[in-house]
């Protein structure tokens, strides 16, 4: 599984992409982490592309998201991306480690 570490302050949104496959999509798994996850855009219908996704973390810490490819109707995964949030409080300077 791929691992990103991303850094952030309280309500600043990051943005990450994710490669997109003909009939799969990425779904989000937050495992109760305070960060908001919405999806900004996404490839055409059916095609190649990518998603991209905003996260806004909304408590200080480092909160740990995975992120799955998968067709809905489908139980298997075909790709899997973990992201790791680091949020800091507004008054401190972020950085990714």
């Amino acid at each position: 599984m791929n691992t990103q570490r991303l850094a952030s302050h309280i309500g600043q949104p990051c943005r990450i992409v994710l490669p997109a496959t003909a009939g799969a999509t990425w779904y989000v798994d937050p495992a109760g982490a305070p960060v908001r996850v919405n999806l900004e855009q996404s490839g055409g219908m059916g095609a190649d592309g990518q998603q991209t996704f905003v996260l806004v973390g909304e408590l200080p810490g480092a909160h740990e998201l995975r992120f799955v490819l998968k067709r809905a109707w489908e139980t298997r995964v075909r790709n899997s991306h973990r992201v790791v949030l680091h949020v800091q409080s507004k008054g401190r300077q972020a950085r990714a480690h």
